[in-house]
């Protein structure tokens, strides 16, 4: 995946769609669309789960550092989180990424780490076809910090299974809530940690993000005169709704703010 650099005059870009997670500018008669360096953080409390699953799943060992690499690659090489990234780039991220989970540089790595195989049954070799890979951060929190599936097997339901079996694992441990992360960007992922029941976490600039993209596109609409009383009216909505949010965000920080200083003074 590649940022866009596109030919275009200044009216038709304030014109242009916005999609969420991007980043758009305009200068030397070009559109240029990156990604911007965001993530949505969410949390799911721990609740039981059916798991339901069509291949074995099995704990994560060392022995598959090699294929665990060769899996991320496949499931992220194309991805908005290593968009303009070079094929050798992405892959020594992929491998540091795996080494640094397995070595506990990420956060301890917890047993409740699960992988789904295939199994050749000639030579009894397994492949990995997806991983949920879990870890302690920290501050304590109970964090996925990787998710993913080979092409092949997305959309498959392995995700919400890998993750389900692992939660059913968190309730026994007395763990409660289960934080994850996606880019704004990546709407494969934002549709499954939607879809899968995690809520995100409050965030100022993210809030604000909204808020921008929400009004950016009440004005393109308003300027394009494509616009009727009953879809104005929804886009005007979420407008004031991210508005409101941001001020309300905007008084706890300052709050806060407030408190620490009182504390340290």
């Amino acid at each position: 995946m590649n940022s866009q650099h596109i030919p275009m005059s200044i009216e038709e870009f304030e014109l242009m769609p916005w999609k969420l997670g991007w980043k758009y500018e305009y200068w030397n008669g070009k559109a240029h669309i990156s990604p911007r360096h965001h993530f949505v953080t969410t949390s799911i409390n721990i609740k039981p789960r059916p798991v339901q699953s069509p291949c074995k799943i099995r704990p994560v060992e060392k022995e598959d550092e090699p294929q665990l690499i060769s899996a991320y690659l496949a499931a992220f090489s194309d991805t908005i989180e290593y968009c303009d990234w070079k094929p050798e780039q992405i892959e020594e991220s992929a491998r540091k990424n795996i080494q640094d989970f397995l070595a506990g540089k990420r956060g301890k790595p917890l047993s409740s780490s699960r992988l789904v195989v295939l199994s050749q049954f000639e030579n009894e070799k397994e492949f990995i076809t997806g991983a949920a890979l879990f870890v302690k951060t920290k501050s304590g929190q109970t964090l996925l910090d990787m998710l993913f599936t080979i092409p092949a097997w997305q959309r498959k339901g392995l995700a919400t299974t890998l993750v389900s079996a692992a939660i059913n694992e968190f309730l026994y441990m007395g763990i409660k809530t289960l934080v994850s992360r996606y880019h704004p960007g990546n709407d494969k992922s934002k549709t499954w940690h939607e879809k899968f029941g995690f809520e995100e976490v409050p965030d100022l600039s993210l809030a604000r993000l909204y808020y921008h993209h929400a009004n950016n596109e009440l004005w393109r609409r308003d300027k394009i005169g494509d616009i009727d009383k009953s879809e104005r009216e929804k886009l005007l909505s979420e407008v004031n709704q991210w508005k409101l949010r941001v001020e309300e965000l905007e008084q706890m920080a300052k709050r806060c703010h407030f408190e620490r200083s009182e504390k340290s003074g």
